[in-house]
């Protein structure tokens, strides 16, 4: 008891006080500001829903899946559900891993090009 007395003869305020006074000044509101929302990306929600479909219809687990492309689960996890992008070479290595071709993961034929011509431009086959 006497500490708290002499907290309070020194003018000492709890974190609970602070805070609670800095809340009633408006410390912490912030005006209301406009989120833009994230523009679904189809493409790469596309081509996730495809890697599930195809690694289920292998049998493969996402621990297996990630594996055999030399990542963690966690990583092959994020890939699928969209925390992580998939890239050309992912999606080069997935392929040959699976044994498929882009087009089957991919379901516009426009972009399904684009993505096999990136993928050998970066594995170094593409013709110049």
């Amino acid at each position: 008891m006497a500490t708290f007395r002499w907290a309070q003869s020194n003018g000492y305020r709890s974190k609970s006080e602070r805070s609670g006074a800095a809340i009633g000044a408006g410390l912490f509101s912030s005006p209301p500001q406009e989120r833009r929302m994230r523009r679904p990306d189809n493409a790469q929600a596309c081509i996730r829903s495809a890697l599930r479909r195809r690694r289920r219809a292998l049998g493969l687990t996402q621990e297996d899946a990630g594996r055999i492309l030399g990542m963690s689960r966690l990583t092959y996890h994020r890939l699928e559900t969209g925390a992580r992008r998939i890239h050309f070479t992912d999606l080069a290595a997935i392929c040959a891993a699976y044994n498929c071709h882009v087009g089957e993961l991919l379901q516009d034929s426009q972009l399904a090009d684009a993505f096999a011509y990136a993928a050998r431009a970066i594995l170094g086959e593409a013709s110049a």
